[in-house]
């Protein structure tokens, strides 16, 4: 049993390590606050203080989500698409907070456009390094 589950494990790692590797573990938001001007006069206001420490949870939601996804995949049988739309999902709603936290912040936040291509990216290499050959 155990010498079967092992190669789905690990085929189902390999996509967690590929875009560990190239996305990083850092969310949108934790990249975003990183990048912040704290001498602007807009970083000390209370909405930008509000939005910076609404960065810990998308954090602790992409670390979960590195850890959870390559064992849903398993779970599941092997269905991806299903969990690359979910981690869209949840990127989705990082970068529009570490956008609006940049524009409270006094910096230039992303439009939709760029969110969107950024997110679609982030998806079609999920999707890309799920099913490469077996």
């Amino acid at each position: 049993m155990a010498q079967r589950f092992l190669p789905i494990l690990l085929k189902s790692l390999a996509p967690l390590v590929v875009l560990t590797t190239v996305s990083g573990c850092a969310s949108q938001s934790e990249l975003t606050a990183i990048r912040l001007d704290a001498d602007h006069p807009k970083y000390q206001s209370t909405s930008c203080q509000n939005a910076l420490a609404g960065s810990d949870f998308h954090r602790d939601a992409k670390t979960l989500s590195l850890i959870a996804s390559p064992a849903l995949v398993v779970l599941s049988g092997g269905l991806l698409l299903p969990v690359v739309a979910a981690n869209a999902g949840l990127d989705v709603a990082d970068r529009i907070d570490a956008s609006n936290m940049a524009t409270r912040c006094g910096a230039k936040g992303q439009s939709a456009n760029e969110i969107a291509g950024s997110v679609v990216g982030g998806a079609a290499l999920g999707v890309v390094s799920g099913v490469a050959p077996k």
